[in-house]
């Protein structure tokens, strides 16, 4: 009995023992490794290798290999973009090979478009993807740079400062859209926003929806495109990930003019003067004076000052540039480049941080950025800086139900010299315009080392602060009440908050005859700005996607859209400050100076969508939108909008077959759509009593003369005014061959926008108001865009990519109130097209009197003329040169020289990679655009203008000459200096002699086409052997670093317009960016 017991209970030990082992067994880990290619045994570096339910997860290195802890059982989930998903149970063999085989050769690839997204195959809009890959390492500051830089079909433009730190490009999709504006409409993760605003290292995919069948779904704010961003978010079942990267930028100056030495610079203005005078510019003294400070002969300068000014202290001196003048002040012998003096290298950085990954039922994301922007100007302590923080959460509280939460905060802040005249509007392009207008000569400082009066004190006599702050708070919910059918709700709210403070300084420098401190005439003062912008918004929508026997694709969405904005803003101004150190109002004497803004506006749209496709073969998409809007008055504030779009996939066809291995894709598609713009100026439906202050005049009189308030004439309303409508066809191609390695799309497109708001019959002058605008005005733009793109992979792991992007589209006035035709730069008329340039032909000089007095007559323009003077053409021949009635009809010699619209716009994308090592580069190219330069406004384009303004540099020097040069006139001397077959015109340092060769003429007309070097990036990964847990790679970048143009040095042809009054052609043009980083991965 006790031998039975012992028995039973040694057998009961055992069967524990061998479940317990069986246990052990089958919960050991062991490291499972493997090899991963695609179909034609090519590696795959970078492919997703997750344990199935659980967090732990790796990538493939570069040779395809990976290893993975993994228990028998387990199943990997294996994955990589434009491959099918596989899924590899875990079994008894710890090494695996797996062969990726092709998704539909990239046509199942997700692509964002309006409250939702659709497969790429299925697409019948045009639209535009720029991956995250684009965007990551760049050193612009804002995604708009980003965008002019790299996408396709997008023109762009920079306001008249150029490329300030912080700078934000104007866009345009597919060219002009209306007279009134017509920039795309930015929506990030579903809502409006400022792109500018954003952290480029956020940013997952931007999607550009060009025509109006892609566009339709946001109505009334959408009718010139669209650009959707989609920022980055964590993802479900996967492992934590951190991730950092630090840039630093070295910023240098690009497309510097060369500068003249100062003895050249001082007899080719003397020549100049000569041409119209009979005195010199430079005295002869003075010309002996700055060779002498060129050769560093103190003693003869001492010797001069002694001999003019017997009691002036010379042994104080410690700086020669200057030489003493009587009244107390200084004349400059200096020899020094103003652009080496003014502009250099300087140091910025980027940082960015960030933490994702999710459980089975929740995702999240965080980041942090920052950016210090400095420019390369050395004086004025010039920057931008930009801090943005975001987070993401998503979680599914049930099998059906979603909810999600995001949040952006960013403060940015501008820091710039105030250098600006009270009579300038743009701050950058008055600093460049004091660069560009600072002579060699001009001292930096007196005899005894103080600052003087000029340029340099621009860049001290006060600054601008500009800062910004914007807090998006975005809240979410996604219902799943049945298979198929989806139920969204969203809410957003947005503040931005402004605040700008220019402080205005004295210029001063010391008198060196009585010793005392000579003031300048632009008196100190405080501006103060603040705004505050408050947006609201809800989306309410519902989808239902149906499969019927695989063959019958269906989905239908319906929603509703609210806005609504509110903003006011307070400008206070003030002059006189009693302590110039202490910025404030309230430390002003002169009067003060305040205006207020205060604006809403609100919408409501209700849109639907459905989509139906026939095994993938035929495609059709009708969109519809009714849009309700604040800004029009009642009865007319309503607008429907409706789209259609078809696409044929013939190479889904069974006949296709036989080809499909060599084409493999092969897709027509066609669209047709109206969208409405409501982007026009608020209250336009009410007539204001505007009200209002003038200081009469900018002088320092202002503080004694104060300001008198008074009421302006109501204007009159227009009881019709209502949307534009802006009407889009599209037609389009796209083709794949050789498995989709070799892609090409093309696309034809018309838009006519019409019942544009434009100006009405003028009313008699006695009525004491002008007419209401009404919807009068049209016009059509028709243009067409292509892609081609090319990439492939070798089976010894290199990989590379070329894409060629080009574009043109050109926009005519079709409609416009403008009766008698004129001809002018503030009006438009039909048959204009935007951009157009209108001038004088002209085939050369006059080389002769002979040749002069056998012309026709010019007095219309000018009545002097010279030997050297541009002569031009009668081309209505009535012989003599004039522009007739200056309309249409009868313009005389006038004719259209060419237009600044940019035309064949091109953007050449190219990349490889190969074990660790990757290189990209980004070349953006313009192959036609005109500019018409203009006497006074672009002196950076001739070099002469007038006495104390001209600046010729090395690229003037082919000017006309026809007589011999001396020791004080010329560029050279003796016959040397005989030009007689220049480009440039017999220069003068009158205005008015120059204009009469410096109007807009064909001799003169400026070729701004180009090709940039936008950017090229170099890196290397480390192995994954040597740091299995951390994904290091280091990189080098440069920015601007090639331009091949047809302009002067110091003229950016990406800025073809140019700026306020004298200081057009003097913006601030790219810098070249020199940066190496590094990126880090846990």
């Amino acid at each position: 009995m006790k031998m039975k017991c012992l028995f039973n209970s040694v057998k009961a030990v055992q069967l524990i023992l061998i479940v317990l082992g069986t246990q052990l067994l089958l919960s050991q880990t062991d490291m499972v490794t493997g090899k991963i290619t695609d179909m034609d045994q090519m590696v795959l570096p970078g492919v997703n290798i997750l344990v199935k339910g659980t967090t732990v997860g790796t990538q493939s290195d570069f040779d395809g290999n990976f290893s993975i802890k993994a228990k028998s059982g387990d199943i990997l989930i294996i994955s990589y973009l434009g491959m099918k998903t596989q899924e590899y149970a875990v079994g008894s063999s710890l090494y695996i090979e797996v062969k990726m085989e092709e998704d539909a050769s990239l046509l199942d690839e997700a692509v964002v478009v309006g409250y939702g997204t659709q497969k790429k195959i299925n697409l019948t809009g045009a639209v535009d993807v720029i991956s995250s890959d684009l965007l990551q390492n760049r050193t612009t500051s804002t995604v708009s740079q980003l965008l002019a830089s790299s996408a396709s079909g997008v023109s762009f433009d920079y306001d008249r400062n150029g490329y300030q730190p912080g700078a934000e490009a104007s866009l345009e999709v597919r060219g002009t859209g209306s007279l009134n504006g017509g920039a795309p409409y930015v929506v990030i993760d579903g809502f409006p926003g400022d792109m500018n605003r954003l952290n480029p290292e956020d940013i997952e995919s931007i999607s550009i929806l060009k025509d109006a069948a892609a566009s339709a779904i946001y109505g009334a704010r959408a009718p010139y495109g669209v650009i959707l961003i989609t920022t980055k978010a964590g993802a479900k079942n996967k492992k934590l990930s951190v991730s950092y990267s630090v840039t630093t930028n070295i910023i240098t100056p690009a497309r510097l003019p060369g500068t003249l030495d100062s003895y050249t610079y001082a007899r080719v203005l003397n020549e100049a003067s000569l041409n119209k005078t009979s005195s010199l510019n430079y005295n002869e003294e003075t010309i002996d004076r700055i060779r002498a400070y060129q050769r560093g002969d103190t003693g003869y300068l001492s010797s001069q000052i002694t001999e003019q000014f017997p009691d002036f202290p010379v042994g104080q001196m410690t700086n020669w540039e200057a030489f003493p003048t009587e009244g107390g002040g200084w004349s400059g012998i200096n020899n020094e480049d103003p652009w080496d003096y003014f502009t250099g290298t300087n140091i910025g950085t980027s940082q960015n941080f960030s933490i994702s990954g999710g459980s089975e039922k929740t995702s999240y994301y965080f980041s942090a950025g920052y950016l210090d922007q400095p420019s390369s100007l050395k004086l004025g302590n010039d920057y931008f800086k930009r801090f943005n923080v975001s987070a993401k959460i998503n979680t599914e509280l049930t099998d059906w139900w979603d909810f999600r939460y995001e949040t952006r905060f960013m403060k940015s802040e501008r820091h710039f010299p105030n250098g600006s005249r009270p009579q300038d509007q743009d701050t950058y392009n008055a600093l460049f315009h004091i660069i560009f207008n600072t002579p060699p000569t001009h001292p930096f400082y007196t005899g005894f080392g103080e600052e003087t009066q000029g340029g340099r004190q621009f860049f001290w006599a006060g600054y601008n602060d500009d800062e910004k702050t914007e807090n998006w708070q975005i809240v979410g919910t996604e219902l799943r009440p049945a298979k198929g059918w989806k139920i969204n709700a969203d809410f957003a709210y947005q503040v931005v908050d402004k605040y700008e403070l220019h402080d205005g300084q004295e210029f001063t420098t010391v008198n060196w005859l009585t010793g005392e401190n000579t003031s300048s005439w632009y008196p100190t003062q405080v501006n103060e700005y603040h705004y505050s912008d408050y947006y609201w918004s809800t989306n309410l929508y519902t989808s239902y996607e149906k499969s019927l026997n695989e063959k019958h694709n269906f989905l239908l969405m319906g929603g509703m859209q609210l806005e609504t904005s509110k903003f006011r803003s307070l400008n206070a101004q003030a002059r006189g400050l009693i302590v110039p150190e202490v910025i404030s109002l309230s430390t002003a004497t002169g009067e003060p100076s305040l205006q207020e803004s205060l604006s809403h506006w609100s919408t409501e749209g209700y849109f639907g969508r459905l989509t139906y496709n026939f095994k993938e073969k035929y495609l059709f998409e009708t969109n519809i939108r009714y849009d309700g809007t604040s800004r029009f008055q009642d009865g007319k504030r309503w607008g429907f909008f409706p789209s259609l779009s078809a696409g044929w996939v013939v190479s889904n066809e069974p006949f296709w077959e036989a080809i499909s291995p060599v084409v493999n894709t092969f897709k027509f598609r066609g669209s047709w759509g109206e969208l409405g713009n409501q982007n026009v100026a608020s209250y336009q439906d009410l007539a204001l009593i505007p009200t209002t202050k003038s200081n009469l005049g900018w002088l320092p009189a202002y503080n004694q003369v104060g300001q008198v308030g008074y009421t302006l004439t109501p204007g009159l309303v227009s009881p019709g005014l209502t949307w534009e409508t802006a009407a889009t066809t599209n037609l389009g191609l796209n083709l794949g061959l050789f498995k989709n390695k070799l892609q090409f799309d093309f696309d034809w497109f018309e838009r006519n926008t019409t019942d544009m708001i434009g100006p009405s019959v003028a009313l008699p002058g006695v009525l004491g108001a002008s007419a209401p605008r009404s919807n009068n005005a049209s016009l059509s733009t028709k243009g067409w865009e292509m892609a081609l793109k090319w990439k492939q992979s070798f089976q010894n792991g290199l990989n590379y990519f070329v894409n060629l992007s080009l574009y043109d589209a050109k926009t005519i006035v079709t409609e416009y109130n403008n009766p008698t035709g004129i001809l002018n730069s503030w009006t438009w008329r039909e048959g204009q097209e935007i951009g157009e340039i209108w001038g004088w032909s002209s085939q050369g000089m006059f080389k002769s009197q002979e040749e002069i007095d056998n012309h026709v007559d010019q007095s219309y323009i000018f009545n002097e003329w010279n030997t050297g003077d541009l002569k031009y053409d009668d081309i209505d021949g009535d012989g003599k040169i004039d522009q007739g009635e200056g309309t249409m009809d009868d313009h005389g010699d006038l004719v259209l020289l060419g237009s600044t619209t940019p035309r064949y716009q091109y953007v050449i994308n190219a990349g490889a990679n190969f074990k660790g090592l990757d290189f990209s580069m980004v070349w953006k190219g313009t192959g036609k655009r005109e500019k018409g330069n203009y006497g006074n406004q672009d002196y950076a384009f001739y070099g002469f203008s007038r006495a104390g303004w001209s600046q010729p540099k090395d690229d003037h020097m082919d000017y006309y000459r026809d007589q011999p040069g001396t020791e004080y006139v010329g560029l050279y001397e003796g016959d040397a200096n005989i030009n007689t077959d220049a480009y440039y015109t017999r220069p003068y340092l009158d205005l008015a002699s120059n204009l009469k060769n410096q109007n807009y003429n064909s001799w003169f007309l400026a070729n701004y086409s180009f090709i940039r070097l936008q950017n090229v990036q170099l890196g290397y990964t480390l192995p994954e052997k040597a740091f299995p847990k951390v994904n290091i790679r280091f990189y080098l970048s440069g920015d601007n670093l090639l331009t091949f143009d047809h302009l002067p040095k110091g003229i950016d042809p990406t800025i073809a317009e140019g700026g306020y009054r004298d200081n057009a052609g003097k913006d601030y043009r790219a810098d070249r960016i020199y940066s190496f980083g590094l990126n880090l991965k846990f």
